[in-house]
């Protein structure tokens, strides 16, 4: 009976053993398997993840094919901006190739979408300088055609001739104007080097940029020419030097006068205003360029 009696407590102490091994075993199968889950719920986001990015690599790529074809397609109609288009077309001929070669990741993406940006903002830039300089080859093939026309008109009357020589020196005229394309302001911050960064808040700016192109147009004369650059602040004030230029009894409040030395040949200028510390505040500029009492030019900006 004794030894019957001693035997109980080991068996119920085996029994409680193997109780805790099953809990300790469905514990460890329990985190097993939400390891699984997190590891798998993990992948599958990462996959996503990658899988936008490779879409949005494919549609910049498709973006800069479409406007290498733009270009190609100025360059085959024997443009006058050939050599700029060309250049253009290379840079991005040169991006393309890389961006089918580059494994999609978010720095790389990002990376593409600053160049691809830029690069928009080059084809509206060369856009415009494309339809101003094709309005200009219009305007003068026509004066070049009344020209003609005139020359071969023997039997009209003297009066009615003059008449025609008078609009015919008209039309020269306003076809030998200089007409700036890419008229652009930027607000700049000027470090001690010299170097100009561009900045559009008010409260970091230095100065004002402005840039032009004047086209090359064999009608217009040559030599040193002036303009006159007027912007305009928020406060409707005229800042920089704040001179004035009579012309026919009105007056022209002007922030700086250009100079520029025009030999028939395409010219970029870019000046700054020497606006003063307090002229420039947050709000809406304009600013004017004026060959004479006429402006010939006009654009707006927008400092923070």
């Amino acid at each position: 009976m004794l030894r019957y009696k001693d035997k109980q407590p080991v068996k119920m102490t085996k029994e409680k053993d193997n109780r805790i091994y099953k809990v300790l075993l469905g514990l460890l199968l329990l985190g097993l398997i939400a390891v699984s889950v997190w590891a798998y719920k993990n992948y599958n986001e990462n996959e996503s993840i990658k899988a936008d990015l490779r879409d949005e690599q494919v549609q910049i790529q498709k973006e800069l094919e479409n406007i290498s074809a733009e270009y190609t397609a100025e360059i085959d109609k024997g443009n006058v901006l050939n050599a700029e288009l060309t250049s253009a077309n290379d840079r991005i001929t040169r991006l393309v190739d890389s961006v089918s070669r580059l494994e999609a990741d978010v720095k790389v993406i990002s990376r593409l979408r600053k160049e691809l940006a830029k690069i928009k903002q080059e084809r509206t830039a060369l856009k415009e300088r494309i339809t101003v300089l094709e309005s200009i080859n219009k305007d003068l093939s026509r004066v070049n055609d009344s020209t003609l026309a005139a020359l071969n008109e023997e039997m009209i009357k003297s009066q009615e001739q003059s008449d025609m020589l008078s609009k015919l020196n008209e039309n020269m005229s306003r076809a030998a104007t200089l007409v700036p394309t890419n008229f652009t302001t930027q607000g700049v911050i000027i470090r001690r080097s010299g170097k100009q960064i561009e900045n559009d808040k008010a409260r970091r700016v230095d100065d004002l940029k402005v840039c032009f192109t004047l086209p090359q147009n064999p009608l217009a004369q040559d030599g040193v020419t002036e303009f006159y650059l007027q912007v305009i602040n928020p406060e409707n004030n005229v800042i920089g030097s704040k001179a004035q230029q009579q012309f026919d009894g009105q007056s022209l409040t002007y922030s700086k006068l250009v100079k520029f030395n025009y030999q028939n040949k395409e010219l970029d200028i870019c000046e700054l205003i020497n606006a003063g510390e307090d002229e420039i505040t947050s709000g809406r500029y304009r600013i004017n360029l004026y060959n004479g009492p006429v402006r010939i030019s006009s654009s707006e900006i927008t400092l923070r």
